[in-house]
């Protein structure tokens, strides 16, 4: 995989992540400080700016461990670091010994599962970020598909983990304290989460119609 190859996959993350501001803010206003999404936009701001910033002679695992540090320094509360960890665990994946770039994307996915986990030991079924991850992390685990096949159902996985968060009870951050009160509501972290991996459906698709 190219550093370029990289940025086509990441620019219409940016794009959803921006569009979806306001309402990131909105879901956020009810469970927890209402910055989630103006967190958001600065993340999508620095992977936007990261990616236009790229030199040519980088390899992808350099430009996402650099990534990750310009992640984990965003003024957006802990979305930063999480974010960060994140993508610190692609760029670990990334350096791994991979025979196309399906098997490289796979990869950098599941190790940056791993790495979300080490920083934020949240476990599915708690109303975080994670509730999004996991379940696309298990799809890219588990299929042998075509890359557009899987990233498809990568994206509804974690699109429908998103979802799930509404009947679950909040065990971390600002939305703990309301316990039963955060059962009816999305958790905004696991929303941004699944317009992540949305946005790589959308990439991967542009890179095929491009071939």
């Amino acid at each position: 995989m190219t550093p370029e190859y990289l940025k086509q996959l990441l620019l219409p993350v940016t794009d959803l992540l921006t569009e979806n501001m306001a309402y990131l803010t909105e879901l956020d206003s009810v469970t927890g400080d209402g910055d989630h999404g103006v967190s958001m936009g600065k993340i999508a701001e620095m992977i936007r700016k990261t990616m236009n910033e790229l030199r040519g002679e980088e390899n992808v695992a350099e430009v996402l461990d650099d990534l990750s540090w310009n992640l984990m320094n965003v003024n957006g509360g802990s979305a930063g670091p999480l974010w960060g960890s994140f993508f610190e665990g692609m760029s670990q994946g990334a350096a791994k010994v991979a025979k196309d770039d399906l098997d490289q994307l796979k990869n950098m996915l599941i190790k940056a599962e791993e790495s979300f986990y080490e920083v934020s030991k949240a476990n599915v079924g708690q109303k975080t970020m994670m509730d999004a991850i996991a379940p696309a992390t298990k799809v890219i685990r588990d299929s042998d598909e075509n890359i557009e096949v899987l990233a498809e159902k990568m994206a509804s996985a974690a699109a429908a983990g998103a979802e799930e968060t509404v009947n679950m009870i909040a065990k971390f951050g600002r939305a703990k304290s309301l316990k039963e009160k955060s059962i009816g509501h999305k958790d905004p972290g696991a929303v941004s989460f699944s317009l992540f991996y949305k946005g790589i459906a959308i990439g991967l698709q542009k890179q095929k119609e491009e071939v």
